[in-house]
């Protein structure tokens, strides 16, 4: 499984998921997570049509997109979603 995970430096919701994604990813190791800034990496990101609410996480499961998690979640929200994604893998 492969994340993309967009950001800005600006983004509050953001900064508040930094505790939950960390909390969350320890667990799983082998989850390949690349991250861009929304700001910095405007060329790189154009490819996937990032909307207008971050974070935005978009998950690959065999290079297949199964999922975008977008905005703030509660941990047991975004840990659930990842443990569901996780089995399907």
């Amino acid at each position: 499984m492969k994340i993309i995970r967009i950001t800005a430096m600006w983004c509050m919701s953001c900064l508040a998921m930094k505790k939950t994604w960390k909390k969350t990813f320890k667990d799983y190791k082998d989850i390949e997570i690349i991250d861009y800034d929304f700001d910095i990496d405007k060329e790189k990101i154009q490819k996937y049509n990032v909307g207008k609410v971050l974070p935005e996480l978009i998950v690959y499961i065999n290079d297949l997109e199964v999922k975008r998690i977008v905005g703030e979640k509660t941990y047991k929200e975004f840990k659930k979603t990842i443990e569901e994604l996780h089995e399907k893998n």
